[in-house]
């Protein structure tokens, strides 16, 4: 067992009336892996007030495999499967041991830092950025590029081919849909926007219990070979489909 960040045992106030592990718990534990193996980096209290910034998560899965009980020893794993290269966005992969070796839970988190006083997303400072991307890796770890805006910020529009400004238009476009796209959707535009960016597929494939990173995997892989111009048209396309 490799990249373990907490080991303890489990108290009583953390068992339900069944005599299992609280699913609260399970979270708990993987919350502590996290803030120990930043903290190792020197991510501690003072810094992250000194640089005004918090981590938040949006999304949370937890996936029970086999049951914990009183006074087990449980051990947890950290490995981070993507994050951009500003340190913004990232997200974690982290299995729930018991002290027999048993694994009992996977977690997954994605989550990103934000900004405690203007309380909007943020990136971390390039010195801190880099030592951020010093946290162990999945085998199938992606380092994504700076976010789209930021990079419309960097890049001079004028600069821009009359397809790749329909391009960003149609990104800036999905954000008007009235009703959140179904998973089906939102799988297509992620793996056209991936093609159209970086070109074909550069991650190995997911954990067998990662299933959200499966299906981006798959949708991804279904886009090999396609020009970036390619992706960017039918992009395009289907999101003018949306709104008919």
């Amino acid at each position: 067992m490799k990249n373990v960040f907490f080991e303890g045992r489990v108290l009583w106030s953390q068992i339900d009336a069944n005599m299992h592990l609280r699913h609260s718990a399970y979270a708990d534990f993987a919350a502590q892996a996290r803030l120990q193996i930043l903290e190792s980096l020197g991510f501690n209290a003072n810094l992250l007030e000194k640089l005004k910034i918090g981590p938040i998560l949006f999304r949370e899965e937890l996936i029970y495999m086999r049951e914990v009980r009183p006074s087990d020893t449980v051990l947890v794993t950290c490995e981070l499967t993507s994050c951009r290269r500003d340190g913004s966005r990232w997200s974690f992969s982290q299995g729930l041991y018991r002290g027999d070796g048993v694994q009992a839970a996977q977690i997954n988190v994605q989550g990103a830092w934000v900004d405690m006083e203007k309380r909007k997303l943020a990136s971390l400072p390039e010195e801190w950025a880099a030592k951020f991307l010093e946290i162990p890796k999945s085998d199938h770890f992606i380092l994504e590029e700076v976010p789209e805006k930021k990079q419309e910020i960097i890049k001079d529009k004028n600069t821009m081919t009359e397809l790749e400004q329909k391009f960003e238009d149609a990104k800036k476009r999905v954000m008007e849909l009235t009703e959140k796209p179904g998973n089906d959707v939102m799988l297509e535009l992620y793996a056209l926007n991936k093609q159209a960016i970086i070109g074909d597929i550069n991650a190995d494939k997911p954990a067998m219990f990662d299933f959200v990173a499966a299906a981006k995997y798959n949708a991804w892989t279904g886009k090999k070979g396609m020009s970036k111009e390619d992706a960017q048209q039918k992009y395009i396309e289907y999101v003018a489909g949306l709104f008919k």
